[in-house]
């Protein structure tokens, strides 16, 4: 089947040009093709003057202040300055963090160094050399041993054995009367 081509068409190409009904596949375009040259409206002189006016604008009164906006703007005010007396504090206590960190540091080294002036005064020889022959061994008198054999048994105040029954009730009205005689002196 043959293809028809229609000849009546002006548009020659496909693409972007396809729509430029008078482009004729040159680029240089022939003179009066697209339009001819046609004279310019004479342009007539103004004869009358405008006078210029200002428009009037309309402005809008001044409306009163809310209430509740200076109470915010204050509430911010407020929150504000106590923001800032509060980081004032934490600036203060964190000097005084360091400073007290640095105390702690020199206080620690002066610890070791009079712990071990300390060891150093109570050495045993130099004591039996600085006291001489007045000091002497405990007696047999003097040493007390423990036996510690035995199982532990702590009785500690206020949780005695309680006796039960007649015995535990009478026990209980001694305490109670022995407390109210304490009470009243």
């Amino acid at each position: 089947m043959a293809s028809r081509h229609r000849s009546n068409s002006t548009y020659r190409t496909y693409g972007s040009v396809a729509y430029a009904p008078a482009y004729d596949g040159s680029a240089v375009r022939a003179p009066g093709r697209e339009s001819t040259l046609q004279p310019r409206p004479k342009v007539r002189p103004r004869t009358r003057e405008r006078t210029l006016t200002r428009t009037r604008v309309q402005v809008r009164e001044a409306g009163e202040v809310s209430p509740f906006a200076v109470i915010g703007f204050a509430a911010v005010g407020v929150f504000a300055a106590l923001l800032m007396f509060s980081y004032a504090q934490f600036v203060v206590a964190n000097d005084a963090v360091v400073t007290l960190r640095n105390d702690l540091k020199t206080l620690q080294a002066e610890n070791v160094t009079l712990s071990a002036r300390y060891e150093q005064v109570f050495d045993m020889e130099r004591i039996q050399a600085a006291v001489g022959d007045t000091m002497v061994r405990p007696t047999e008198e003097q040493i007390v041993y423990l036996d510690l054999s035995e199982p532990d048994s702590v009785v500690l105040y206020g949780e005695e054995e309680t006796a039960s029954g007649v015995r535990g009730a009478l026990q209980g009205l001694k305490n109670i009367v022995r407390e109210l005689t304490e009470y009243f002196r």
